[in-house]
């Protein structure tokens, strides 16, 4: 199961960092485009990656596929918050080499091949860089 799950999630990672890295952004933020910058093409560039890579997990036989989907982004978001720092000034093959394996990280948390233990120690791990990197900056903020 996890030989199947991992490539396949390796993929949808390769394809949602391809989905970010191609929305427009220069340009857009000038006065008030700021706003729409922020509010409306963010959200809907991670939804479309979310959706693509939800597809492309379901397309190999990734049985469930939303878990993954949706954790994926979840983990880049608290390991590029604390870890990494910038990773979207990195070179393009850099980032979606660490993009896809934030989704086979996702794809390990949500599989029910690995025991338990391996499970919650890999998700708690995320689960507290993202609320450090994520969560405390935005409930104490100047930190």
């Amino acid at each position: 199961m996890l030989l199947r799950r991992c490539p396949a999630a390796a993929g949808a990672g390769v394809v949602a960092a391809l989905t970010v890295t191609s929305a427009p952004t220069t340009g857009w933020c000038a006065g008030g485009s700021c706003v729409l910058l922020g509010f409306v093409l963010v959200p809907l560039v991670l939804l479309a990656a979310v959706l693509l890579a939800w597809a492309v997990l379901g397309l190999a036989r990734v049985r469930p596929a939303w878990p993954v989907a949706l954790a994926g982004p979840l983990v880049v978001l608290s390991l590029t918050t604390t870890l990494l720092g910038r990773v979207w000034t990195w070179p393009l093959a850099v980032y979606v080499v660490v993009v896809a394996a934030c989704y086979v990280l996702a794809a390990l948390v949500t599989s029910a091949a690995l025991p338990r233990a391996w499970r919650v120690a890999l998700g708690s791990s995320v689960v507290v860089l993202f609320g450090w990197g994520v969560l405390l900056p935005l409930l104490v903020p100047g930190l």
